[in-house]
């Protein structure tokens, strides 16, 4: 029996060659360079768009805002308009029954006005001061008795409200004629006075030689009363005044009458309408009895009467 010899085994193992070695290794490199430069690379995008996100979101709330923006600039141009008031006043009329009332020609005042709104302070009501445009123009203007501004809620045209004063005489005095109030206070000079035969006062002259100007109280009220009751009672019976004088140095109206040749003399300290009453009745008797005085009739004493 033949037995076969086996073959003794190599127990030594395969090495890898130094080329292999190097080409094995070099692939890994390549694979290992690349899988970081990817990595990086997606890092890097990452990186970009984390950092561009911000300004997309940032943009993207300026254009939702935007709207809202454009809304509240509209409101506050708006209201930047609403604060603003015209130099063009409207000019109104209180207290008076027609426009016969004013001394001036209306178109003074309203002149007047639209200059008192022209200052940037006074063309913007949160700026305005009403106040001192009213004072102002009260001041300009000693006729109006009263001056107030009203400035409109909606809208930009102020409303002026001027109240004429009410003449009740005409003073002739040194320093020119002048009408008064009722509370005697000068308001104006004659000559500045459109229609002064229109306002129907009557007219008296100051001997005294006081010096005046507008805005003075040339006279006291209680002497405009008094002639302006003697004036009416005297009217009342048809009589017509020719001239009526305030003597120096006296509390005493003179008055003479129309196609009369004698002087009535009067006593501011007394009752108007008693002495234009006793007045009267002497006047009455004088007549029946076919008598003319040729100088006077005295009612300065309470219930007498002289003639002469």
């Amino acid at each position: 029996m033949f037995l076969q010899r086996k073959k003794p085994q190599s127990t030594e193992r395969r090495s890898r060659t130094p080329q292999q070695s190097a080409r094995s290794n070099a692939v890994f490199s390549y694979h290992a360079s690349r899988s970081t430069r990817d990595t990086n690379l997606y890092r890097d995008a990452e990186r970009e768009q984390r950092q561009e996100s911000p300004r997309r979101q940032k943009r993207t709330s300026w254009l939702k805002k935007l709207p809202n923006i454009a809304a509240l600039l509209g409101i506050i141009v708006f209201a930047a308009m609403l604060m603003q008031l015209s130099n063009n006043p409207k000019l109104e009329t209180v207290g008076g029954a027609s426009g016969s009332t004013f001394l001036r020609d209306k178109r003074v005042y309203v002149t007047a006005a639209q200059k008192a709104f022209a200052p940037w302070a006074n063309s913007n009501k949160l700026t305005v001061n009403t106040e001192k445009i009213s004072a102002d123009l009260r001041k300009e203007f000693p006729e109006l008795q009263a001056v107030s501004v009203s400035l409109p809620v909606v809208g930009t045209q102020p409303t002026v409200y001027i109240q004429p004063a009410v003449p009740r005489l005409l003073l002739v005095t040194k320093s020119g004629m002048f009408v008064l109030d009722i509370n005697g206070r000068a308001l104006i000079t004659s000559d500045q006075v459109a229609k002064l035969k229109d306002l129907g006062v009557p007219v008296a002259t100051d001997e005294s030689g006081i010096s005046i100007k507008t805005g003075d109280i040339a006279l006291p009220k209680d002497t405009i009363d008094f002639i302006s009751q003697v004036v009416g009672q005297l009217k009342a019976k048809g009589l017509v005044i020719s001239s009526m004088t305030l003597p120096a140095g006296t509390n005493e109206l003179h008055v003479k009458l129309n196609k009369v040749g004698y002087t009535v003399k009067f006593n501011l300290h007394g009752d108007a309408r008693e002495e234009a009453g006793a007045f009267l009745a002497v006047k009455q008797q004088l007549e029946g009895q076919k008598k003319t005085p040729s100088s006077y009739i005295d009612v300065r004493v309470e219930n007498k009467a002289y003639y002469q």
